[in-house]
């Protein structure tokens, strides 16, 4: 299962850090109306850099914006180190994703480490990260091949849903 998750989440990443025992307990909640308009205020920075890097200036969360997001992240016009462009994108491709798979909704996990936006199947542990699934791949100088990045996370999220609701 480890190995399944790595090509998605970044098989180069550092290695896992130990983490001290969480001070208070996950929380695992639907998006509140500040988080949506915070969600909402990424995807239209994620649309600017669209328009700015020649590409549609409209994502709607459709399996096109993927080649919008491509031809951004292409322009190099989002240096690494500019994480909140780089989230923005990641909040454009996660759309996608939720808009284009049954069954998958925005969720807020928030902990002692902060509130973050993922997106989970149904009422299930499957969560992933997708604000952060670009910019930690860029941050780290890898390149970046949006289709297939998406490819993979729903394929291997097909897998594992599929287990999980055969056990149901």
């Amino acid at each position: 299962m480890k190995k399944l998750l790595a090509s998605v989440f970044g098989s180069k990443a550092p290695a896992e850090k130990a983490r001290p025992t969480p001070k208070r307990p996950v929380l695992i909640e639907a998006p509140k109306r500040d988080d949506l308009r915070e969600l909402a205020l990424q995807v239209m920075h994620a649309e600017e850099l669209s328009r700015a890097a020649g590409g549609v200036g409209k994502l709607a969360g459709e399996l096109h914006d993927l080649r919008s997001i491509q031809k951004v992240l292409d322009s190099r016009q989002v240096e690494p180190e500019a994480t909140y462009s780089l989230q923005s994108l990641g909040v454009a491709f996660g759309r996608v994703f939720v808009r284009n798979n049954a069954g998958y909704d925005w969720c807020m996990v928030d902990d002692e480490y902060g509130r973050v936006a993922a997106i989970r199947y149904k009422e299930t542990s499957i969560r992933v990260f997708p604000k952060t699934m670009i910019s930690k791949r860029v941050e780290a100088g890898e390149s970046v091949d949006v289709e297939s990045l998406y490819d993979v996370m729903q394929s291997q999220l097909e897998s594992i849903r599929r287990e999980i609701d055969a056990d149901a």
